[in-house]
């Protein structure tokens, strides 16, 4: 009935999916040089290379056409199926007829590396032409290279004149303007004030406004638009959740995570401070120049408090929140995969570059050679990312103390507590274990004294009458009997044998197993003649009751075992007194419990600088540390220094880092003030100026407004770098403000189909985080408590058991920024709205449109308890269906509602009624059901999941 119900909402209520202007994934030419291109290199050029007349197979791997075309076999690979190519079906080593490399198998992640760039298409950015004996290595040419549009100085480029704007024109709509006049094209009208408060709300605190905050715009703005528009801008800046919500754009940039993924997925306990610093700094507007220097240099930054000097060296976290292999035997390697990892994300997050892949060899595209990377990397050698107190084979990421006293003190006091319950456990033990020698006693002497009275050749039928009337296990006592007979000449059993006769000594009994036990290592065991016991006999032997004090939850094994009672008990704990064994396992119960819940020490991920400070790093050959080549002072890419007016000096006493951190916060940098407003730009209209936001190289995208560009990019520096302020100029534009519809919608689709020169406002779907906020604002769920830990984990602690399941909970009603995010593992609605991977800098998300998405929604525990609530809110507001209608469509789609509207949700209520109609439940409760399942339909519309 229910699903029927649904049927019907999914009609009435999810329309037609709105399909947004594609933005491209992650650079896969980048993939392929930083992953892909140096593991064939070493792993099989040996035998698959045209360039060294090595084609083994008929195969060949050193451009892509010969790897498309394949061998012998066939073609190696199949683009976007990893299932159906044989080169992964090859590295896998699960045919033992078709193995590579021969020699051995690949590392896993290797396989897990080369797997992916096949699902991802197998982007492969070398000629297609058969490779030819090269005659010396590749020579860049910095200056020639310092040509590219992004290595460039930028430009204040004059605003195009532009009579139709009104005065004073905003500079934005004047560029926009005259590249739209080109193509014969104009923006599109003002959007309604309803439709502009939820886009500028959505935008700018991910969250969606109140009725009441669009009745008063909407009164406002007929008073006077621009007042109204501009009093809306402010007062969304100034609140708390726009921290959140920009923030996490960052922290997109800045891969954050709560776990640290790869081989020892652990949690990073302390993460979440750099969480609440990076939300901070968009709530107080931190310059962009200085929020880069905190990021990269804070704790080299001078301070005037010890709070300032806490928040700059929590920034720091940005460079060590990547996954780490900590398991890693070689500590070297690890030190340099992550030199490596910070190499990257720095490069991509402020420079819009791939530098990743220099580690190996100069960058095959731009113009960055080798040595630029190993003089990026003695700068990061020099920085101590792990602790020097690291124990065992784990590897610990480095992390600053916050000087919280109080913080200290409450730790210190719980591990007081955690010490006593231990002491408690121990003293009980101790006790346990000294009366458990007498029992022990009684219990062999038990056995020894029954295995005097059996026959010589004794059978299990024979052994159980004298076993139950002893309370000892028959087969146990079996194994006794025969054990000590098959070894009655042994020197050692002379006592044994004396026993026999005397027909239990007892008190020569209770000496003579000391003697055994001390003696049972020296005795080749010699295994019982008799059968093992059939389910019968195990059956039997498990209904006995033993007596009590005695062997307690005794193990399977040892009824196989032919040394009889020597060979029990595996642990003390199974002998111990029934009301020891529960007294012991509450004191475990209340110790592990307080060493669970025991805070963390007050510290953060971060960065330090090391004991050692290089001034030069030699390079490693193709990557490897253990093939050195020239020595490379420290120092910046070549080509940026080209357009700038200061070359960095660095001193002899740190590790440069503060030096390379005042490089890139130049005002003259020609990539960290375009890259910024880059981003910027494309989190507000869902596409960037340059598409490939992470990549300004020359395999990165043109710019679609370079003027523009520029002009942002020099506003932005000339105006403070004010994140806040540029938001201003932006949010004020025509270009923002317009409709999502176009005035001429054949043209501008048959001009520019996707949307560019942007004639309309370009739909968005709303991002996973908005998507849940959006579901508990709605419901009236959400809680907007902000800031704090919020993984429910502690420091270091797995966030995997021994069955791999991750108990991480996610049932919070917090802000989805405070939700845990866990590497290779993200929570379902996140994976399914396209959550970027947490393991990589993403400077832009994509947004995919797939059928799961809807059928979450319609089967998620999120969105079913927020039908609930929503509809119950919908019931206590009014018993008069029209008033409940026009309040569910304000709430949810900040609009009034219209007389479909009404006529829909009535044919609705009359297919629900007579679906419920069997249903025995009361009235109400069948009412709450109906609105429940309207309430779902709503919150799963295209209307309220797309923002125009």
């Amino acid at each position: 009935m229910k699903r029927s119900a649904l049927s019907v909402l999914a009609y009435l209520f999810v329309t037609t999916l709105v399909r947004g202007a594609g933005v491209p994934s992650a650079d896969g030419a980048a993939f392929f040089e930083k992953n892909i291109r140096p593991i064939l290199i070493e792993r099989c050029y040996e035998c698959h290379s045209a360039e060294k007349g090595k084609s083994k197979g008929g195969l060949t791997l050193d451009t892509r056409d010969s790897v498309l075309k394949g061998g012998d076999n066939g073609p190696a690979l199949v683009a976007g199926y990893p299932e159906k190519s044989l080169l992964i079906e090859s590295i896998r080593y699960k045919n033992q007829d078709m193995q590579m490399p021969p020699k051995g198998a690949l590392p896993a992640r290797e396989v897990s590396l080369i797997e992916q760039w096949v699902k991802m298409g197998a982007p492969d950015p070398r000629s297609g032409a058969a490779a030819t004996p090269s005659h010396g290595p590749r020579v860049i040419d910095i200056r020639a290279g310092a040509q590219h549009w992004a290595f460039q100085p930028v430009a204040r480029p004059a605003v195009p004149a532009d009579a139709s704007l009104p005065k004073p024109a905003n500079p934005i709509d004047a560029f926009i303007r005259a590249k739209q006049r080109n193509s014969g094209l104009q923006l599109s009208p003002a959007a309604d004030p309803r439709t502009l408060i939820r886009r500028m709300t959505f935008d700018l605190i991910g969250l969606p406004p109140t009725p009441q905050e669009v009745a008063d715009f909407v009164r406002e703005s007929s008073r006077d638009a621009a007042s109204a528009t501009r009093n809306l801008i402010d007062r969304l800046l100034a609140s708390p959740h726009y921290g959140e919500k920009w923030g996490r754009h960052w922290l997109d940039v800045a891969r954050y995570a709560d776990s640290n993924g790869l081989d020892e997925n652990i949690a990073l306990g302390t993460a979440w401070r750099y969480r609440d610093y990076v939300i901070q700094a968009f709530n107080n507007d931190l310059p962009f120049d200085r929020f880069v220097l905190e990021q990269l240099a804070g704790d080299l930054l001078p301070s005037k408090s010890a709070e300032q000097r806490q928040r700059q060296v929590t920034a720091t976290g940005f460079l060590n929140l990547g996954a780490k292999v900590l398991a890693e035997p070689d500590k070297e390697k690890l030190s340099m995969d992550v030199i490596d990892e910070q190499i990257d994300v720095m490069g991509r997050a402020f420079m819009g570059m791939t530098l990743g892949c220099v580690r190996c060899h100069d960058h095959k595209f731009d113009p960055i050679p080798q040595d630029d990377y190993y003089a990026l990397a003695a700068i990061f050698k020099s920085t101590q990312s792990f602790s020097k107190d690291r124990i065992g084979a784990l590897s610990t990421t480095f992390e600053a103390p916050m000087g919280d006293l109080d913080a200290f003190a409450r730790v210190k006091s719980a591990e007081r507590v955690l010490s006593e319950h231990k002491s408690a456990v121990a003293k009980l033990e101790t006790e346990a274990n000294k009366a458990l020698k007498d029992e022990v006693r009684r219990q062999a002497v038990g056995y020894l004294m029954a295995a005097a009275q059996l026959p010589h050749s004794p059978t299990l039928s024979t052994v159980r009458p004298i076993a139950e009337k002893a309370g000892l296990r028959p087969q146990i006592l079996l194994n006794t009997r025969v054990w000590l007979a098959a070894n009655e000449k042994h020197p050692v059993f002379k006592p044994w044998q004396d026993a026999l006769r005397q027909r239990g000594a007892v008190s020569h009994l209770r000496e003579y197993y000391m003697l055994l036990f001390a003696q049972a290592e020296k005795i080749t065991p010699i295994p019982a003649k008799s059968k093992k016991p059939t389910g019968s006999d195990l059956a039997a032997d498990k209904e006995q009751k033993p007596l009590a004090g005695s062997i307690l939850h005794q193990t399977r094994a040892a009824l196989d075992d032919a040394r009889g009672f020597l060979a029990l008990p595996p642990e003390p704990e199974v002998l111990y007194p029934k009301e020891v064994v529960a007294k012991l396992h509450r004191l475990k119960d209340v110790m592990m419990s307080t060493e669970s819940n025991l805070p963390d020490l007050p510290t953060a991920l971060a960065v330090s600088d090391s004991d050692t400070i290089l001034k030069e790093l030699k390079i490693h050959i193709r990557g490897s540390h253990l093939s050195l080549g020239k020595p490379i002072p420290r120092g910046v890419p070549q080509v940026m220094q080209i357009a700038m007016r200061t070359r960095p000096t660095f001193s002899a006493k740190s590790s440069g880092r503060l030096e390379l951190a005042q490089w890139l916060a130049d005002a003259t940098h020609p990539l960290t003030s375009r890259v910024i407003v880059n981003r910027i730009w494309g989190w507000h209209f869902n596409q960037a100026i340059v598409p490939s936001a992470d990549n300004f190289g020359l395999l990165g995208q043109k710019p679609s407004h370079p003027e523009l560009l520029d002009f942002l990019a020099s506003w932005f520096t000339q105006n403070g770098w004010s994140v806040k302020a540029l938001h201003r100029l932006i949010l004020t534009s025509q270009t923002y403000q317009q409709s999502s519809q176009a005035t001429s919608t054949a043209q501008s689709v048959t001009v520019d189909p996707e949307n560019h020169l942007l004639s309309h406002f370009p739909i968005r779907r709303l991002e996973a985080e908005e998507v849940r906020d959006a579901l508990l604002h709605a419901a009236g769920m959400l809680d907007a408590t902000t800031g704090g830990k919020t993984i429910p984990r502690r420091n270091r602690e797995f966030v995997f058991n021994h069955t791999s399941k991750d108990f991480t909970t996610y049932g919070s009603t917090r802000r989805a920024i405070y939700m845990p995010v866990i590497r290779n593992n993200l929570y379902d609605l996140f994976q399914q709205f396209d959550y970027p991977d947490p393991a990589t800098s993403t400077g832009m998300r994509n947004s995919s449109i797939v059928s799961p998405q809807a059928l979450l929604l319609m089967n998620s525990e999120l969105c079913t308890a927020a039908a609930e609530k929503f509809a119950q809110r919908l019931l206590a507001g009014s018993s008069d269906i029209d008033s409940r209608v026009r309040e569910a469509v304000q709430i949810a789609y900040a609009r009034p509602s219209n007389a479909t509207d009404l006529r829909r949700v009535r044919d609705f209520l009359t297919t629900a009624e007579a679906a419920l109609a069997s249903d025995q439940s009361d009235a109400a409760k069948r009412e709450l059901q109906a609105w429940t399942l309207l309430a779902q339909g709503i919150l799963m519309s295209s209307e309220f999941i797309y923002l125009r």
